[in-house]
């Protein structure tokens, strides 16, 4: 009787040790694909961020002062030609806190263009309080447009994953 109550208990320990394993390699794949859904929709919002901002900089057609650094001839450009050329050499000064600490800026920034007066392919020093105001101006309008549905996105995905797990605790357990 003993032996058959001891048998008895054992193949119940077994069970649920079975079924705990198995709930938590459940909770494991399921927290897998849960950080995977949350970390691939905010990825997926900052790119479409940073496109509808180029987007929305190129709508707004503004248009940024520079200097030639060889003539020293003024000229504008349209901020629409910095969109489609991102890949124009440029250099730049920041200054900010020791160590990269603290708050940082750039406070000037030349690239390289062909000068409109003198023909040169020089440096040509950028008008930053222009190319600020049009940074700002369409990174603010293109998150107008992203963040309300990304939180809203990002809540459905949490309240997701949370019935998830406590119908599998309930299930299991």
């Amino acid at each position: 009787m003993i032996d058959e109550l001891r048998e008895q208990m054992l193949a119940e320990q077994a069970q649920r040790l079975a079924r705990l394993e198995l709930r938590n390699r459940i909770h494991t794949i399921g927290l897998l694909i849960w950080a995977a859904l949350l970390l691939g929709w905010l990825v997926y919002c900052f790119v479409k961020l940073m496109a509808m901002a180029n987007r929305t900089a190129v709508m707004q057609a503004g248009t940024i002062l520079f200097t030639c650094v060889a003539c020293g001839a003024a000229f504008d450009l349209p901020a629409e030609y910095l969109v489609k050329h991102p890949f124009i050499p440029k250099k730049s000064v920041s200054v900010g806190a020791a160590g990269g600490i603290g708050l940082q800026g750039t406070v000037r920034m030349s690239r390289r263009l062909r000068c409109p007066v003198c023909g040169k392919k020089a440096w040509c020093r950028q008008d930053m309080r222009e190319t600020g105001k049009i940074g700002v101006n369409s990174f603010a309008e293109a998150a107008r447009r992203i963040i309300p549905r990304f939180f809203l996105v990002e809540a459905v995905i949490f309240a997701a994953g949370g019935v998830f797990f406590v119908l599998l605790n309930a299930v299991l357990n």
